[in-house]
């Protein structure tokens, strides 16, 4: 690895907080390079399987065309320092060939798994996040020795593929934020490590621990239709006290639409990074949004067809998104329609990005630009984007005091 993650984490415990963006458009990587070329920061963008799959996440990214895209970017907006390339959220059932799918054996499930992590070190991915806790043949939480096992046979595996092939290290990230996970209660979360660590001394692998730098936490953060979040800063407190006995760092996940005196908190509390993509894809949203406002104002009058791309999204989106996922509690399930009709905006912006890349959405976003290239004072409406996206990207890197820590 050409920068080493645990030496920067070290470096700047208690004084920053690394930014980990979801490389969820093409958009969002040209606005977290340009913004850290400017600002002198080390963006580490992490990919989940449903994103960037070696059969292809709904960006249409393997791992091997996001890395020549990051490397192809970089070179292109001047950014010249380290980056960090890491898998977010792999595991078993965590792909779209099996997740939520309960006729899939745990057996095939690994397998796909091991397929995933195999191709990602291959590809030169510095930071692999391990995540076992998912399992839908199980009702409700799976067992933490069962997870420490399945995650345990999971980094053993890529070990020896990274060992055989002589490929660089990684460093690994552990567990997860979900209720689901069953590690909330501190309590928990330390026997997750512990047995963990015990399980790779018992099979060899005791080399391995200080490779493993994160420790995923849920610390009230979560996802919502209508982009409001919390944060627990006690909970951290308690999930970092952990952490620190084992020479390991707290990871946030969701800290989307958090407020800044939240993520403030966040380097003071020591905490070591933090992720976020929805609100950076929402962001994208938005600036279709303002964009379509113009095209308008510019075409009112005029026999133009219209790009509607508000209208192709909010469309898409209810049609393909997994809003369902996201109702508020108490929404019976024959209200969901009226609800999705309700919310066809705050659906299209929090979720639009899991069909930004439809056919649909292509063909109104072509048509937009081309009507305000035509006849507006725009003539990059692909920077406007960007633009709006930096300015996103740029409150956490404010936050969490990034500037100048490259």
């Amino acid at each position: 690895m050409d920068f080493d993650t645990r030496s920067w984490l070290q470096n700047h415990k208690g004084k920053a907080t690394l930014l980990g963006i979801c490389p969820m458009s093409e958009e969002i990587v040209r606005a977290a390079f340009q913004e850290a070329a400017k600002e002198g920061f080390v963006p580490m963008f992490i990919a989940t399987p449903r994103q960037v799959d070696a059969d292809r996440g709904y960006t249409s990214w393997s791992q091997g065309r996001l890395v020549k895209f990051l490397d192809s970017t970089s070179e292109e907006v001047g950014y010249k320092d380290p980056y960090i390339v890491a898998r977010d959220h792999g595991g078993p059932y965590q792909s779209r060939r099996d997740r939520g799918d309960p006729s899939v054996e745990l057996e095939e499930a690994m397998i796909y798994a091991k397929e995933l992590f195999a191709r990602d070190v291959r590809e030169g991915f510095d930071l692999i996040h391990v995540d076992a806790t998912e399992d839908p043949r199980v009702e409700g939480i799976v067992d933490l020795g069962e997870v420490a096992d399945r995650t345990h046979e999971l980094i053993t595996y890529i070990e020896k593929v990274r060992e055989e092939e002589g490929l660089s290290e990684v460093y690994y990230e552990v567990g997860t934020e979900e209720i689901t996970g069953g590690m909330t209660r501190p309590d928990d979360f330390e026997r997750f490590i512990e047995m963990l660590f015990q399980r790779l001394e018992n099979y060899g692998f005791d080399r391995v621990i200080e490779k493993i730098l994160f420790v995923v936490g849920q610390v009230g953060t979560t996802m919502r239709i209508d982009m409001r979040n919390r944060f627990d800063p006690d909970q951290a407190e308690r999930l970092l006290n952990v952490v620190f006995q084992h020479n390991l760092f707290l990871k946030v996940h969701y800290t989307d639409w958090l407020n800044g005196s939240d993520l403030k908190k966040f380097p003071e509390l020591g905490i070591g990074a933090a992720n976020v993509g929805p609100e950076f894809a929402a962001s994208i949203i938005e600036g279709l949004e303002e964009l379509e406002r113009k095209e308008r104002e510019t075409i009112e009058g005029k026999e133009v067809e219209a790009s509607d791309v508000m209208k192709a999204v909010e469309e898409a989106a209810i049609e393909e998104a997994p809003w369902r996922k996201f109702v508020p509690k108490g929404v019976e399930d024959r209200d969901l329609d009226n609800f999705a009709q309700k919310h066809r905006r705050e659906i299209a912006i929090c979720l639009g990005r899991y069909v930004y890349g439809s056919s649909e959405v292509e063909e109104a976003k072509r048509r937009l630009f081309e009507n305000l290239k035509k006849y507006s004072d725009i003539e990059n409406p692909d920077q406007y984007v960007v633009d709006k996206v930096r300015t996103f990207i740029r409150r956490f890197v404010k936050a969490f005091n990034l500037g100048g820590t490259v």
